[in-house]
């Protein structure tokens, strides 16, 4: 069974909204629901990590009080073997211990991100020089004595922390984007590792860098459609497609996306027909 399913970038945002709050393992805290978080993976010092991140108060920061940097790292008991990340070991006691970081914030002291890799959970927040961050720490250890925590501080009155390491960059929202599709997707029983043809809307206004986008994906097995609009001011509409499985198009639209800027172009969403069972 199929239907179409298409997502410009305008709808992505609004699955985005419908996304954050579903509770996966990489969402766990019921105390989010007022601000906007979600996470995507990344790879630090040649480790996979996953970082979650507050993405309302990109609007707000930085925030003039909150000038202080400050992490808590606590070592997993159960982490993966492999690569270091959570597992279902130990998923409630980090839903609990996030959640009692949630109620032990204030406005002096701001809880800001999560990130996870290398067989630890940091736990990152933005204060104001007199906030008692150290009764933080020492109520969290009276809480779980038996996990192993470390600090460390620092000045960060621009908030250069949040916006060059933890706020997503291009590749993290592709996969945020893509994600949020892919949730719809399955809302309605798609079977998100069958391949079926995937329509990448681009968009140019220059014709010259246009045909050299369009040289550079025929070479990469896409076809392409072109629709020319304007009469003073040409846009080029592009229709590239390829049969693809929407669970592997992360790095297939982060190249489209990156090819298209690079050009003075822009990518604006990928759709598809709704694959429901194997035909």
């Amino acid at each position: 069974m199929t239907w179409k399913v298409e997502y410009g970038l305008g709808l992505l945002i609004a699955s985005i909204n419908l996304l954050r709050w579903q509770r996966t393992p990489e969402n766990e805290s019921t105390n989010m629901s007022d601000e906007r978080w979600d996470f995507y993976s990344c790879n630090i010092d040649g480790k996979p990590h996953s970082t979650m991140v507050n993405l309302s108060l990109f609007s707000d920061a930085p925030i003039d009080k909150l000038s202080m940097f400050h992490c808590i790292a606590v070592d997993l008991k159960f982490p993966h073997p492999e690569h270091g990340m959570t597992t279902d070991d130990e998923y409630q006691v980090l839903y609990e211990m996030e959640d009692f970081i949630f109620e032990n914030q204030n406005t002096e002291l701001k809880y800001i991100a999560r990130q996870t890799g290398d067989n630890k959970r940091k736990f990152y927040f933005y204060a104001s020089p007199q906030a008692d961050f150290n009764s933080l720490v020492e109520s969290l250890g009276s809480a779980y004595p038996s996990y192993e925590k470390s600090t460390f501080s620092f000045e960060d009155s621009k908030w250069t922390t949040y916006f060059d390491d933890l706020y997503p960059n291009a590749m993290a929202w592709n996969e945020i984007s893509n994600r949020a599709v892919c949730f719809r997707l399955e809302e309605g029983g798609d079977d998100l590792n069958i391949p079926r043809t995937i329509d990448h809307s681009i968009i140019f206004h220059d014709k010259k860098k246009m045909k050299e986008f369009e040289k550079t994906v025929l070479e990469k097995g896409f076809t392409v459609e072109i629709k020319k609009t304007g009469f003073f001011k040409k846009e080029y509409d592009l229709l590239v497609q390829r049969e693809n499985a929407p669970a592997e198009l992360d790095p297939i639209t982060f190249e489209l996306q990156d090819l298209a800027e690079r050009l003075g172009g822009s990518y604006d969403g990928w759709g598809c027909y709704q694959v429901t069972s194997k035909e």
